[in-house]
This record gives C-alpha cells, structure tokens and sequence, in this order.
C-alpha cells in the first residue's frame, strides 16, 4: 500500500508539473501578441483546446484604444500655385523708325504683362525691361532706327502678395529705316544717274521706276545689296522722255522678314543734261554763257562759297544763254548752271557742272572802289554804287546798235547840269538832269520814251548817250560829284 500510494503521489505531480509548464508558455504567447497569440492546454483526453485571444477584462471594454504615433507632425494647408497661360497672337503695329508697338490677345486670369527687348545689333544677350502693363499693348520708344530686336512678353498673376509669372513669348522683329536723304542727280542726257547718302543699318535699297512725272505705276527695275552701293545708272531710256524713281532702304532679318522705309523720289527727263559753260568776272559780277538745251524752258544759276554744299544760294533766271549776276564780294565762288524744263505745271530740273572763280573788283585794268556807276549795253542796264551799296537798279536805252553806239570804257564824270537843252545834227532836246562822262555822251533823263530796256537800243536808240527814267537819274545826280567813275561794258 505504501509502495502503490507513492506511485500516485508520483503520477499527481507529474500532471501538475505538465500544467505548469503550459500556463507559463500560454502567459508569454499572450505579451508577445495579445491580438493574435492563441495558447493551447490539453486536457484530459489529449484535446487541444484554443485560449481566448484577450483577457475578459479587454474583451468587455466599450472604449477603442487609441494608438499614437510619436514621428507625425500637423502643418497648415496651403493652396497649390495658379497656372498662368502663355501669352498669344504677338503681332507689331508699327511702321515707324525710332519705336515699337506690340500687341497680344488677352490671356485670362491674369493680373497683367511683362515685357524685355534686346536690341540684337548691339548686344545679342542683353534684354532690357521695358515695363508692366495691364493692357494688352505697348510701345518700345527710343529705339535706333532699322535695327532688329529681340522681345520677351509673358503674363503674370499676383496672389497673397506672391507673383507668379508664365513662360515667356518671343518675338523677333526691327524697327523701320528712315527715308534715304540726298538723293542728287549726276547725269541726265543718254543716261540718267542719281545718288543718295548711305542709310545706317540698312541691308539695301531697291529702286523703282514709272514713266511720266506723275504716274504711281512704279516697277522694281533693281535690288541693290549692301548700304555703301548708293548709286544707280538707268541707261535703257529714251531721249525726251520724262522718269520718276522711287528709292526705298530696307533692313533683312534672318528669318526673311523685310522692313522697308517710305520711298524717296526724283523726276529726270533723258536729255536734260548739264550745259557746258564758260564764266569770266570784272568789276565785282561774274558773267556766264552756255549753248542751248532743246528741252530747256529756262536756265536757273546758282552759286556758293563751298564747292561741297548742300545748298547753293539762288543768282538768278534766264531764258537766254547768258547771265550776269548781280555785284559779289571779292572771293571764290563756285557756279552752277540748271536747265529746267517746265510745262503743263511739270517743272523738272537737269543737272548741271560745277565751276569756280575768283571775284574781281577790276574792270579794264582798273580797281573799282566803292562809288561807281556802271553801264552794261547787253544787258541795258545801269546801277549806282555808293559806298558799296547799290542805291539805283534801272533799266535804261543806250546808242543805237552799230550806228550810234555808246562808248564803253572807264570814264568819270566830268560836267554836271540841270534844266538844259542837249542839241546836235538835227535835234534838241531840253533834260532836267546832265552828267557828261565821254566827250558828248552823258547820263540824263528822256521824257520823250514811254519805256526802257530790252532791245529798243537795237532799232531805237540814242545818239551815243544813255537815256534814264526821271526817278533813278535824279538819283544818281544827287548822289554823284565830278570825278565819280561811270564804267561802260
């Protein structure tokens, strides 16, 4: 008895040992994952039997169990940026050669527009901001003329004080050149040529051509390449017919974009050509002659103290070959001689040579001073200088032509009257005012002639004396003494 008690005291603690063990695995299953550990025990028949997945007290509670992650952080919202659109529809405007204008259309939504330029010729990289606009226009001002630029343009939004801008539009485009200035016939007879001062920036000039002086119907007759070449020669031309040309610059950008100035004209007549004339000087005038021009109407002279000038200063007109000027200073001087054609209310100019010479004060081997009266049979007139200055103009009627003929030389006054009678072979003729200056040849007044000048001296002329209206001898008697100089030529 005492030996079969110890065996069950013995097999007692074995069972207990084994329940012990798994109560003790069942625990740690339970800390390692309490959500999804599941303990087994065996009873006993040997059954496994699954343990509750949480203590009763977890599985009666009414509350979730909130769960904290110590790395997160709370930060603010914050709106995503806007989208600005590009700017379209770029176009230039202007036609003009010292600014720009640019328009665009409307990109919606935004708060305005943002425009550079770079002037290319200049500076390849540099872009200028020209300035913000809300409009959807603007002008560049202050640009060089035919010069090719660069723009950026592109729209901008303002939100919560931040700017946001879009992606920039480009633009390539130049402003215009300016007329060609100087445009100067040089030849006008089986050729007619011309020229013109070269236009800054340009790449060429394009010539045009109507036939007529006031026909529109121009035609490109030349493109000229390189703004040096200012010079055009048109020789398929027929004599007496009258040309209009038109002379553009333009500036080429390297997309094949043109921009050209307003057109320069010149009207020319093939034929109307310069005269080849000879010039001479004496006693302070310069006396010119040249042949005839069958297409003149008139000759215009004028003269200048640079042989280079722009201008010239105007002597005077003609419709004969020959010209005497008015008294000049003594100086060099250089002449022009034009043939203008005029008809129809079409006045056309022909070019001309240029010579020089030196104004003399002398006359028949004599320095003339201040005071003088002078007698120019060709020209049937006669002047007062007194101290310089020319006090009488007139015209006057000088001896009859190769029958009578006034003397010409240098004389003086040598007697003076008034109120007396001038007599001779077969006449007598009572005067107010008497200045002897040649043996019986004087300066006096003739009331018996209701005109002066011209060619009356070639069929009706004095007797060898010079005839003066009442008004201008009166003058020179009252300006004259004995021994003032009277120069006939």
């Amino acid at each position: 008895m005492k030996k079969s008690s110890k065996c069950m005291v013995a097999v007692l603690l074995a069972v207990l040992t084994v329940l012990s063990s798994f109560s003790i695995i069942g625990s740690f299953a339970a800390e390692d994952d309490k959500a999804e550990a599941v303990a087994s025990v065996m009873t006993d028949a040997g059954q496994e039997v699954a343990a509750p997945a949480e203590d009763a007290e977890a599985a009666d509670a009414d509350e979730p169990v909130a769960v904290t992650d110590p790395e997160a952080t709370t930060e603010p919202v914050v709106d995503p940026a806007p989208e600005v659109g590009n700017v379209t529809g770029v176009k230039k405007t202007s036609f003009v050669s010292d600014y720009i204008r640019l328009e665009w259309n409307k990109t919606a939504g935004v708060s305005g527009y943002t425009v550079y330029y770079c002037d290319v010729d200049k500076d390849k990289t540099l872009f200028i901001k020209a300035g913000d606009t809300a409009n959807t226009y603007m002008e560049i001002k202050n640009l060089r003329q035919s010069t090719m630029h660069i723009f950026k343009i592109f729209a901008y939004v303002v939100k919560d004080g931040v700017r946001y801008e879009g992606q920039p539009t480009l633009m390539t485009t130049a402003t215009q050149p300016v007329k060609v200035a100087g445009l100067l016939r040089t030849r006008s007879s089986e050729v007619i040529s011309f020229k013109w001062n070269v236009n800054q920036n340009v790449t060429g000039y394009k010539v045009f051509r109507s036939s007529g002086a006031s026909s529109n119907n121009f035609v490109l007759v030349k493109t000229i390449r390189g703004k040096k070449n200012t010079t055009y020669a048109d020789t398929n031309i027929s004599s007496g017919k009258i040309y209009t040309y038109k002379v553009v610059c333009f500036r080429e950008l390297p997309n094949g974009n043109l921009y050209h100035s307003p057109g320069s004209t010149i009207t020319s007549m093939c034929g109307l050509c310069a005269p080849n004339f000879s010039i001479s000087t004496k006693l302070y005038r310069v006396s010119l002659s040249w042949k005839r021009n069958r297409y003149a109407t008139r000759y215009d002279i004028y003269y200048s103290t640079n042989k280079d000038a722009v201008k010239y200063t105007f002597a005077g007109s003609t419709t004969g070959t020959s010209f005497v000027t008015n008294r000049l200073s003594t100086q060099k001087l250089y002449f022009r001689v034009y043939p203008i054609y005029k008809k129809n209310g079409t006045t056309i100019t022909g070019t001309s040579h240029t010579k020089e010479i030196y104004v003399s004060n002398k006359i028949y081997g004599v320095a003339t001073g201040g005071t003088y009266v002078e007698v120019n049979i060709s020209a049937q007139r006669m002047w007062l200088y007194k101290n310089g200055k020319c006090l009488v103009d007139t015209p006057v009627v000088t001896g009859t032509r190769n029958y009578m003929d006034t003397p010409k030389g240098y004389f003086d006054i040598y007697s003076r009257a008034r109120n007396t009678v001038l007599t001779g072979p077969g006449y007598a003729s009572p005067v107010d005012y008497w200045m002897a200056f040649s043996g019986g040849c004087g300066i006096h007044d003739a009331s018996w002639r209701s005109s002066f000048g011209g060619n009356i001296y070639t069929y009706n002329g004095s007797h060898g004396c010079v005839n003066t209206p009442y008004n201008a001898v009166r003058t020179i008697y009252n300006n004259t003494t004995y021994g003032t100089p009277v120069i006939v030529y």
